[in-house]
């Protein structure tokens, strides 16, 4: 028994959706997937996730298609759903498997089983054609959040504003010297670096490279620097909506090389990840972790650390939430953000929107 649905989403995509479908995107950390059902909104379609028994993430449209009492507020019954109304009952696959009072189950007492893939702590969704959900293409470049000799901080934002602003703010890091300059980020980060972007598929790759610069608080806080530096940042933007962002210093003259840039931390540095699910066009579920390797962090200030980085992604937010509030009252911004012009370090920004455009254009077209 198959719930039918409209090409693209369980809300029935057309060639207006402003989402890419045939994507996986983050739904949860993993450890906020249980046996208490969850409730979330991903590219406007309302989902239920849940464990089976055997610890299996399950992720279902959550509307009984009775009454439409969201399945998230009702019981969990083995591996299955019990609506909290009436009682009816549906498998890990979507399938009523009991209606009270009934002998047999109608054609239409079913809901939508979305294919799920866990990775690293990531439980990604596909959200588009069930039939082209291949595992094989779910990302895995988080590698270092479940390795024991790295120190990792992860969290969540329930972002008040369009992804592509938060993709944008990730691209372009020279943001560091104004809105985080008490932690890692110095005005040499926007006066001082030298600049490259390169598209590689449906990939945006950028390289900040500052040679003979003063270091930042938290490179001398932690790393002890109190000369200049030579430090590296690479942004990495993977579609529809994923960024990986490795930062890495060394002495002033020691800094690697430009091959390296992409993996190697130095002397002291850390890498980023952050995984953007749209729940509406004006509202993001951010995930985002750090790893740092332990021999970075004295083990008596892991605690004060943690305190910082955990509130560099509250300072963003507060700037991207501002941007949307002013691309709202707007009315000739049609819901994104509009520059009259365009500076250096918006290389990545544009390159990344081309791909996104690329990408949607694809995917009207084989939409018909």
């Amino acid at each position: 028994m198959t719930r039918k649905t409209r090409p693209g989403g369980a809300n029935g995509s057309t060639a207006a959706d402003p989402f890419l479908r045939n994507f996986w995107y983050v739904a949860a950390w993993s450890d906020e997937v249980t046996r208490a059902p969850l409730a979330r909104v991903l590219l406007g379609d309302y989902l239920v996730l849940y464990r089976t028994e055997d610890g299996t993430a399950v992720a279902l449209e959550n509307r009984c298609p009775h009454r439409n009492l969201p399945l998230s507020e009702g019981n969990l019954v083995g591996d299955s759903l019990e609506c909290g109304y009436h009682g009816m009952v549906f498998d890990a696959d979507g399938r009523c498997s009991h209606l009270p009072g009934a002998e047999t189950v109608p054609d239409w007492a079913c809901v939508r089983a979305y294919p799920v893939v866990e990775r690293r702590g990531w439980v990604m969704v596909w959200m588009g054609d069930p039939a082209a959900a291949d595992p094989a293409l779910a990302p895995d470049h988080h590698g270092w959040l479940d390795d024991p000799d790295w120190l990792t901080i992860k969290g969540y934002c329930d972002a008040q504003c369009g992804y592509r602003l938060i993709l944008d703010n990730l691209l372009d890091l020279s943001h560091l010297a104004y809105v985080h300059a008490s932690t890692t980020g110095n005005r040499a980060l926007a006066e001082q670096a030298t600049i490259s972007a390169e598209t590689v598929g449906d990939g945006v790759r950028v390289t900040r490279w500052m040679s003979d610069v003063p270091p930042a608080q938290a490179l001398i806080d932690y790393a002890g620097y109190d000369k200049p530096i030579d430090r590296w940042q690479y942004s990495e933007f993977i579609a529809p909506s994923y960024i990986y962002v490795n930062n890495g210093t060394e002495a002033a003259g020691q800094g690697v090389t430009a091959e390296q840039r992409r993996e190697s931390q130095g002397k002291w540095g850390f890498v980023v990840y952050h995984a953007l699910t749209p729940a509406t066009e004006r509202t993001t579920h951010q995930f985002w972790a750090m790893s740092i390797p332990r021999a970075f962090v004295p083990e008596d200030r892991i605690e004060t650390f943690e305190a910082q980085m955990r509130h560099i992604p509250i300072e963003d937010l507060l700037v991207y939430e501002a941007q949307q509030t002013a691309i709202d009252l707007d009315p000739a911004a049609g819901g994104d953000v509009r520059p009259l012009g365009m500076i250096d370090a918006d290389q990545g920004l544009f390159a990344m929107r081309r791909i996104l455009q690329r990408l949607h254009a694809a995917e009207r077209r084989a939409a018909g």
